[in-house]
């Protein structure tokens, strides 16, 4: 093969492996999820039929052939490097482990093809670069009994580490509103206790491990930390790790539902966690949630289980008196000795009250005095990207893209509302990770969205056609603008926005489901 010509399929095989890298991190190195995202985007690879013509070529013309693969490095370049990500390439370890052998891998065989100049080598250097995408699933295999060898080093060290300092510890788990309730509680806390966090969505067992072993130490009093109920090992290792007195359950629904299957086996994971030992001795739960009462309803454990609802008059937590506004909300909590405690909180919205109120239960458990968690409760420090407030002058920005949920979109929606007189405008590229469900919830969502919206602005097409028709058997009087992608609507905004527009961006696609 041309040395030129080599050159630069190397250089190509560098840029395709950076995106690929990228995506397998996106998909948490797991091989079930990421060769569904092959097949999902497997024109990505092959659609660039001038890489293709280049090898094809060069069996003919090599100067040509290399002529045409520096437009095929361009278009590529365009499409994996430089198109704008909303997360990068994390260098971790692990991924500078995968890198350096794959890279190994390729130089063994661009060696062999200088060297010995065989088109069964040529093929092979080709295939590495044409279906780079593959490769890299291979080479992840290969690696995974490497990789469970040190991850589980690392757990072990995690493991001892929180042993030895026993920290008073306190999971978050559900299908939605686990970050913002381990943010609340961790607030709430922080000024009694020296208290700790997983940060950001740190919530499976190596992301908990690596906080274990980077940030836990022996100052801290309490350890509060969100599990994912999707995690890869289950619940049990996360368990066997922590184990924590007291768990707060936030949740039960569809989300992660391409995983589980079926909302059965959801609701089974989450029984499996209150029964389990590991668990702790406390389960606080939110019953306004029905797949939670029913749970608890039909369920036999010694364990103390701590009811808290807005709705659900039974629960031994209520909220009464719950007056939202759009900069926050109202409230009084009964507690199970009839008590009454007034809060008044920059917290807004009906899930987010409901998280809120599991987070001042937890606090109570803990032992915080109530005139604190009364104080503190005021000022709340909330997640990023969570219906944040992002601008408020002329026009209002409402940032509600981080992972959207049927339950949090209508949450999101309700809090347009409260912007009387505005015109209210929606952005949004519906849900992810629902699976079969997902048409089903973005038809119910469309038509949800037209009883609160003037404005529609609907990412993708084929994505959110369900939406679409929600809207329109809704007979949606608003306007609906189809566009490609969020740089089509920012553009479309500089001429179209007027002042007092109200904008809520719900969700953002993460860059593998682009």
């Amino acid at each position: 093969m041309d040395k030129v010509f080599l050159s630069l399929l190397a250089a190509n095989f560098v840029i395709r492996s950076l995106y690929s890298l990228h995506m397998l991190q996106l998909e948490e190195y797991s091989e079930k999820k990421y060769i569904r995202w092959i097949f999902s985007h497997i024109n990505k690879y092959i659609i660039n039929i001038l890489l293709i013509a280049s090898f094809i070529l060069y069996f003919f013309h090599p100067l040509f052939a290399s002529l045409i693969l520096l437009i095929s490095i361009f278009l590529d370049l365009k499409l994996f490097l430089l198109k704008k990500k909303k997360k990068r390439l994390v260098f971790t370890k692990r991924l500078r482990r995968l890198m350096y052998t794959s890279f190994f891998l390729f130089a063994i065989f661009l060696s062999l093809t200088f060297i010995y100049n065989n088109i069964i080598y040529e093929i092979i250097t080709f295939t590495f670069v044409l279906f780079n995408s593959l490769f890299y699933y291979i080479t992840n295999g290969i690696l995974i009994p490497i990789e469970r060898l040190i991850n589980e080093h690392y757990y072990k060290d995690a493991k001892r580490k929180i042993s030895r300092l026993n920290p008073l510890t306190v999971a978050v788990t559900g299908s939605y509103g686990k970050t913002s309730t381990k943010y609340y509680l961790h607030h709430l806390v922080a000024e009694h206790y020296k208290s700790l966090m997983t940060p950001e969505s740190y919530n499976t067992t190596m992301g908990i491990t690596k906080t274990i072993r980077e940030k836990l130490d022996k100052s801290h009093e309490v350890f509060i930390v969100e599990l994912a109920e999707n995690d890869n090992y289950g619940y049990s290792k996360l368990l066997e790790l922590i184990k924590p007195q007291i768990s707060i359950l936030t949740s039960i629904g569809i989300q992660h539902f391409e995983e589980f299957e079926s909302l059965d086996n959801i609701i089974q994971n989450f029984k499996n966690f209150i029964l389990d030992e590991r668990s702790g001795k406390k389960i606080i739960a939110n019953i306004d949630d029905e797949n939670i009462k029913n749970v608890l309803e039909n369920i036999d454990t010694k364990k103390e289980i701590i009811t808290c609802a807005i709705n659900e008059k039974n629960a031994q937590y209520k909220v009464e008196e719950l007056k939202i506004s759009k900069d926050g909300a109202n409230f009084a909590i009964i507690t199970p000795n009839n008590q009454k405690f007034y809060f008044e909180t920059n917290v807004y919205g009906y899930e987010n009250i409901r998280n809120l109120l599991l987070a001042i239960v937890a606090s109570f458990e803990l032992k915080v005095p109530v005139e604190e968690v009364i104080e503190r409760a005021k000022n709340i420090v909330k997640p990023k990207h969570r219906l944040e407030i992002v601008r408020n002058d002329t026009i209002t920005v409402i940032d509600d893209t981080f992972n959207s949920n049927p339950k949090g979109f209508k949450m999101a929606l309700e809090y347009l509302s409260l912007f009387e007189n505005k015109r209210k405008i929606l952005v949004t590229p519906g849900f992810v990770e629902l699976g079969e469900k997902e048409d089903e919830e973005h038809y119910k969502i469309g038509k949800e969205i037209a009883k609160y919206v003037d404005v529609v602005f609907l990412i993708g097409e084929k994505r959110t056609e369900k939406i679409y028709k929600g809207l329109i058997d809704s007979n949606f009087e608003g306007k609906i603008f189809i566009v490609e992608d969020l740089n089509e609507v920012i553009e479309k905004f500089k001429t179209f926005l007027q002042p007092g527009d109200v904008v809520l961006f719900e969700n953002d696609l993460p860059d593998n489901y682009n």
